[in-house]
């Protein structure tokens, strides 16, 4: 009721006692249900600093709309400009932007809210909705413009970087999803389970390996294409491109470890280009 009377005493508060408030809808279960009631969270909807709680999101959700949508960031300007949160952007979804430690713990302990998902922006269940979404789209506009490989062409690429891009893929597809970017990954770990996975480790210097995850390109980039093309003219270069392009999209998860490691093929790269 405080926080309806006076939000903006009520974001100080939080300000100093939210992580409090988050440890116990972490702990508290027989309470988790209220004290969910006093999360505040920055939203794409509102300018960054601004907070809102999770009922003034649900009161503003379209009706065909069955989730709540959030993704975990180390701020704000990493998370405008990630992939997964690029097709919710285009589509109009509002998505709740958490950058705290225990954020993403909150919201697996606490899986839904007044009987809505919590749904991560870069998970499995995002992935059925923008495959919904894509369908829906196509169905309005079914014509594309620019450049964009045959379905005959994206499978023999998606063959061949399944071969050439990395050890640590299970599969290569076509996005159905909204993307301007060439590649993203998939069903991987969450960067923040793997830095505890790091912590109980210990300070080993050697890097944890990765779990495999699928990657999802797009077939209407240029670099795409332009791949395509490339591996039959010069496939050395061709596979340097689809390994950079895979550590790319591990960068954009946050999932790559240490980006120290790509810089020599990043050169090499950069070398051929200016030859």
């Amino acid at each position: 009721e405080e926080a309806k009377r006076d939000a903006g005493k009520y974001d100080e508060f939080y300000k100093t006692f939210g992580t409090f408030i988050k440890e116990g809808t972490c702990q508290d279960a027989a309470n988790q249900k209220e004290i969910s009631k006093l999360l505040r969270f920055e939203t794409s909807s509102k300018e960054a600093g601004q907070l809102i709680s999770l009922d003034e999101y649900v009161e503003r959700m379209p009706s065909e709309q069955e989730h709540i949508y959030y993704f975990c960031t180390p701020n704000r300007t990493v998370g405008v400009e990630s992939p997964y949160y690029e097709p919710f952007k285009q589509h109009g979804a509002e998505v709740l932007f958490l950058h705290h430690t225990l954020d993403e713990f909150v919201m697996g302990r606490l899986f839904e809210f007044k009987g809505k998902r919590l749904v991560s922006v870069d998970s499995k269940e995002a992935n059925s909705v923008l495959e919904k979404w894509n369908k829906a789209a196509q169905a309005e506009s079914p014509e594309s413009t620019g450049t964009v490989l045959t379905t005959e062409q994206a499978n023999e690429l998606t063959a061949w970087l399944l071969t050439n891009m990395g050890s640590s893929i299970k599969e290569v597809k076509v996005a159905e999803r909204y993307m301007t970017y060439p590649a993203i990954v998939t069903d991987f770990e969450s960067p923040s389970v793997r830095r505890m996975m790091k912590m109980m480790a210990g300070d080993s210097e050697d890097s944890m390996p990765m779990s495999p995850c699928n990657v999802e390109i797009n077939p209407r980039d240029s670099v795409i294409t332009g791949l395509y093309e490339l591996k039959n003219k010069d496939e050395e270069l061709a596979r340097k491109i689809a390994q950079q392009l895979f550590d790319n999209a591990l960068i954009a998860a946050g999932i790559l470890d240490d980006p120290r490691s790509m810089l020599k093929r990043l050169n090499e790269i950069l070398a051929k280009a200016v030859m």
